[in-house]
């Protein structure tokens, strides 16, 4: 029976894109760099995993004025196997209108719900900045952790 293969910690490092303008900011150690798509993800990890911050006027603007450039964003993201977009606010915050704009609420919410159905990319809303944070922080982590464990698992398996 070989010997167990001594795996080492490897820590995480979250990616923030140097474009954004208000970054979250998390417990995890976290640099800035260029993405090609999305606002966060891991070092080393864009091609597949990738997280796209959205305020409520973010979002009422990328469904209304700007979406051709949110769609081509999406459209780029739905190629990363784990891209998902936050919102930093509640279901209930676009369905009774809760926001400064002039588009009405029925067609935000059947925008985003079709958006999200089209490109088969998950939204999640968060009741505030700060969860959002934690919501973000927390996905990456464990999407982090779960490959770590089929490495490890491919390198014990490799090694006998």
């Amino acid at each position: 029976m070989s010997n167990p293969v001594a795996l080492p910690d490897v820590e995480i490092t979250i990616c923030v894109d140097s474009r954004e303008q208000k970054p979250w900011v998390f417990s995890t150690p976290a640099v800035t760099a260029t993405l090609s798509v999305g606002d966060y993800s891991i070092i080393g990890c864009s091609d597949w995993v990738c997280i796209e911050r959205k305020s409520l006027s973010d979002l009422i603007m990328c469904l209304s004025q700007e979406r051709n450039r949110f769609t081509r964003e999406l459209q780029a993201g739905a190629r990363i196997k784990d891209f998902l977009v936050i919102i930093e606010a509640k279901y209930s915050d676009i369905l009774q209108g809760n926001y400064r704009s002039e588009m009405n609420s029925r067609a935000a919410w059947e925008s985003f719900l079709a958006l999200q159905q089209r490109y088969s990319i998950p939204f999640y809303f968060a009741e505030n900045r700060e969860i959002a944070a934690k919501l973000c922080e927390s996905i990456l982590l464990r999407w982090w952790k779960e490959h770590l464990k089929i490495y490890h698992s491919v390198l014990r398996t490799a090694t006998g």
